[in-house]
């Protein structure tokens, strides 16, 4: 199984995508686990299975030192719980970067800092210090001369987007348009990409039968059963390239049309309790396969083809401690003791 899973991640992660970079596939690295693996014991698993992007959900001084020369591409995080400090204080800012990325680099290759994850939809008192903070870490970096190789970012729910289908019809929720307004303007001047998380195991839960499973799965779908956007008569074949468009079409609505998107988080949970009958391990399995592959082939999406989507699968390991519905438990890739939870389908994965 180890193996099998090996092979898949050794295809290849960097893809020429025109307008945004490379597309790649990274993992999500989180550690809320009765039985925590060391920092090498991880490090050393992204290397048996040639993971070459991960992202932190803090900035974890044993990990990253552990990550050092192994030229895995690390994003680190500004947690939630260091926001309001950090987007009021230049100084305190200028401390964490010191702290956390300069005491690191260039042994570690820290490439990206998220700063604070869903934070308008699970901090929302911490929303009108949010571009602040954004910017006193880019103040540091650019005082470091860092700001080229770290880009700077911070993660949505889409659920910050309403009326997202048809697509071509989505805008943010207004509410928060003085963060996303002064945000885009940063993430646009500095090259930086708009952070979403892409769940559409929840939006497929969610919806009471209005979406195909197959639909959320990446299945192939007959082309009458294709949902189709009335306004621009683009077929949309799943729910990632859905919403992912309809994050672009909110991005235009708001007059920026030049901001790639990179997904820090999808995936399908594996298990789940008796209200869950489609956190199955084979609907994981699917749903993880299909997007690597998807994101692999460099489709990218009905209103930008060829332009890379890369994306951060949730997540490395199975977290036991998380609370809330089983599911949430049953991530993972992997068990905490680095078996595999399944083997990833690897038919044509490699194929255009």
């Amino acid at each position: 199984m180890a193996l099998l899973l090996l092979l898949f991640f050794m295809l290849p992660l960097s893809i020429s995508a025109s307008g945004s970079g490379d597309a790649f596939i990274g993992v999500n690295i989180g550690l809320d686990i009765s039985d925590i693996p060391g920092p090498t014991e991880i490090v050393a698993l992204l290397k048996a299975q040639s993971i070459q992007h991960v992202r932190l959900y803090d900035a974890d001084r044993a990990l990253l030192r552990a990550l050092a020369k192994t030229g895995i591409r690390v994003t680190v995080s500004v947690p939630n719980d260091q926001l309001l400090g950090i987007g009021q204080s230049n100084a305190t800012a200028a401390n964490w970067v010191t702290r956390n990325v300069i005491a690191h680099i260039p042994s570690t290759n820290i490439t990206a800092i998220c700063v604070g994850s869903e934070v308008l939809t699970t901090l929302p008192n911490a929303a009108p210090i949010l571009v602040s903070a954004i910017n006193f870490i880019h103040s540091a970096l650019v005082a470091a001369n860092l700001d080229q190789q770290i880009k700077v970012s911070s993660p949505h729910s889409s659920s910050i987007i309403l009326d997202s289908f048809p697509p071509s019809q989505a805008f943010f929720n207004r509410t928060w348009n003085p963060v996303m307004v002064p945000m885009l303007k940063f993430l646009q001047s500095t090259g930086s990409y708009l952070m979403l998380n892409v769940y559409p195991y929840y939006d497929y839960q969610q919806a009471n039968d209005a979406i195909p499973l197959d639909y959320a799965l990446f299945r192939p779908l007959p082309p009458n059963k294709e949902a189709v956007d009335s306004n621009t008569l683009l077929h949309y074949t799943n729910v990632f390239d859905a919403v992912v468009d309809a994050a672009y079409f909110a991005m235009l609505d708001l007059n920026f049309t030049n901001i790639p998107i990179m997904v820090t988080e999808s995936g399908w949970p594996s298990k789940g309790d008796s209200s869950e009958p489609d956190a199955t391990v084979d609907n994981a399995n699917t749903y993880n396969s299909n997007l690597i592959r998807h994101v692999l082939n460099n489709t990218g999406t009905p209103k930008h083809p060829g332009i890379a989507v890369s994306t951060y699968i949730y997540e490395l390991y199975n977290e036991d401690l998380r609370s809330g519905p089983f599911s949430e438990k049953n991530w993972g890739l992997f068990y905490a003791n680095g078996e595999p939870v399944y083997t990833l389908h690897l038919t044509g994965a490699g194929s255009t």
